[in-house]
């Protein structure tokens, strides 16, 4: 009994101290240190996240599934902001449009989300939109501030898109994206970081069903080097509100490698 009573203690005083910690000023320990100062003499090897693990974390971070949409945006400066590692999710997002004219939609945004474990992001952002008959023109202004153990990286971009609608059932998109930095942290954090891309593709199909079909350069800020992906992406509309995507760009291009790689002159 007086073990477990000690044993209680001792958990409920780890679990104050651990409450009082704050991020300001404070430089948190990568958790491959926090290993080796408990075990200095054990040899540790990062895990890596198989191919699979990082098309899901890019679907998820593509469809805003870790993003709570709707929700009014609470300043949480960093300087005060709880470590994820003792908070739960506080992701949150909201979107303010206004219409100038018919033609003419100015558009702002901003998000806080929380990759648990992982790092905070803080995203604001500015576009303006004009259309004209069959053609549309956007552009965009966006800062992101990223807070990954202790540090702190902002990246800013500049975005444009055109597209223009032949008829109802296809159409044609132009878009590219230059961000002044594209930082690396892991490949943990690697599918939701943004980095400079640019490319195109045609829309087919009705309301229902749609495929976009084209291709995109984009550069790798693991490899450091731009990167050329297909674009093969279907859409089910299941409703005015909800539509389901499905990007299999990266999956396509991951196939070609292998089959080319097998059929070489170097195989076994």
């Amino acid at each position: 009994m007086r073990k477990l009573i000690a044993f209680l203690l001792f958990l409920l005083t780890v679990g104050q101290g651990a409450t009082a910690q704050e991020v300001s000023g404070q430089q948190m320990p990568l958790p491959n240190e926090e290993l080796h100062q408990l075990a200095p003499n054990v040899e540790l090897r990062p895990i890596t996240p198989t191919y699979s693990d990082i098309l899901m974390m890019k679907a998820l971070s593509s469809s805003e599934l870790l993003a709570t949409p709707n929700m009014p945006i609470v300043p949480m400066p960093f300087a005060i902001a709880q470590p994820l590692v003792y908070g739960y999710d506080a992701s949150h997002s909201e979107t303010a449009s206004m219409e100038v004219s018919k033609n003419l939609r100015l558009t702002a945004t901003g998000a806080y989300r929380s990759y648990i474990g992982l790092m905070d992001v803080q995203s604001v952002g500015g576009g303006v939109q004009y259309s004209l008959g069959g053609m549309t023109v956007q552009g965009a202004l966006a800062a992101n501030r990223y807070l990954y153990y202790g540090r702190v990286f902002t990246q800013y971009g500049v975005s444009g898109q055109l597209s223009y609608s032949f008829n109802p059932n296809l159409a044609l998109t132009i878009f590219g994206t230059y961000y002044n930095t594209n930082p690396f942290f892991s490949m943990a954090a690697f599918p939701f970081v943004p980095t400079t891309s640019y490319g195109g593709y045609m829309t087919v199909g009705n309301r229902s069903f749609y495929v976009n079909l084209g291709v995109e350069r984009r550069f790798n800020a693991f490899e450091h080097k731009m990167e050329t992906v297909p674009i093969i992406t279907p859409a089910f509309k299941i409703s005015n509100k909800v539509t389901i995507e499905l990007p299999l760009g990266d999956l396509t291009k991951h196939l070609i490698e292998e089959i080319l790689i097998k059929s070489g002159p170097h195989r076994r």
